[in-house]
């Protein structure tokens, strides 16, 4: 009777245990999936951005996106809570699909020329970019401005408004490449006399692939540039702008810039050309 007892005993407390523990998990899997919910259910903004532009932006060989634009704006985006939804084409279909309401902005910035101002108001910069002469390593010449180029044939980054300026004053003499490393590799080969680009990709590309290159002095001080939001849209201009400031101050912008420049870009720095 004590054994009957005891094996009823046993079996009802196994019965609980085993309640007990259905219940733990029940309850585990319920905080599981609020917690997958509400990650699920926080907004997600497309963004456009140049599915070729090294370092800004460019698809890996697994599909993945990744650049320093991208890591910026994805920081910008937690700041406004927002996860990014990217969107990679060319930079001229990429202003079609802003027009059309496809996307929310576009990620990379862009010049601040009176044909993009046109179009587009500009987000707060968040890196001093400047545009330089990129020449050979055995070249000495001064070439400061376009007008410097006449005669000579200069390599440009194709669809871009360096590409629109450059051929608004030297016409064809300029030949425009569909990736600005196949423009430095024909520079490294003397097969044009130079390439005009922005200071951070020509150090990028110099320093990645040994090329023997050199950055020029800049033409002036640094351009204009910014994220570019369709014209009219305020408040997305101003909530991204206030998103740029509070990311200017934290570590965070500096380690992103860190990984991809090695240094801090939103601040000037002196060309290599200048100290040689």
């Amino acid at each position: 009777m004590i054994d009957e007892k005891a094996r009823i005993l046993l079996g009802a407390r196994a019965l609980q245990r085993r309640a007990c523990l259905q219940w733990a998990l029940s309850a585990f899997l319920a905080g599981a999936a609020s917690q997958a919910l509400a990650q699920g259910s926080k907004p997600r903004m497309k963004v456009g951005f140049i599915a070729r532009y090294q370092p800004y932006s460019f698809v890996q060989p697994d599909g993945g996106l990744t650049g320093f634009d991208v890591d910026v704006v994805t920081a910008l985006l937690e700041v406004l809570g927002y996860e990014l939804d990217p969107v990679t084409d060319t930079l001229r279909h990429l202003r079609t699909k802003l027009q059309n309401g496809d996307i929310t902005f576009i990620g990379n910035q862009l010049l601040v020329t009176p044909e993009n101002r046109r179009h587009f108001d500009f987000v707060q910069s968040y890196a001093t970019i400047q545009l330089v002469s990129v020449l050979h390593e055995d070249d000495d010449r001064d070439l400061l401005s376009l007008d410097d180029f006449v005669g000579k044939k200069l390599g440009v980054l194709a669809n871009t408004g360096v590409a629109d300026q450059a051929r608004g004053t030297l016409g064809n003499a300029v030949q425009a490449f569909e990736r600005i490393e196949d423009a430095f590799r024909a520079l490294a080969e003397r097969k044009i006399d130079a390439v005009l680009e922005e200071n951070l990709i020509a150090e990028y590309f110099i320093d990645r692939e040994g090329l023997p290159l050199k950055v020029g002095v800049p033409f002036a001080s640094p351009i204009r540039v910014g994220l570019a939001v369709l014209k009219g849209q305020k408040e997305i201009e101003n909530r991204l702008t206030q998103a740029v400031q509070i990311l200017l101050k934290e570590k965070k912008f500096r380690a992103i810039s860190n990984r991809w420049f090695g240094y801090d870009v939103s601040r000037p720095r002196v060309s290599q050309a200048s100290n040689a």
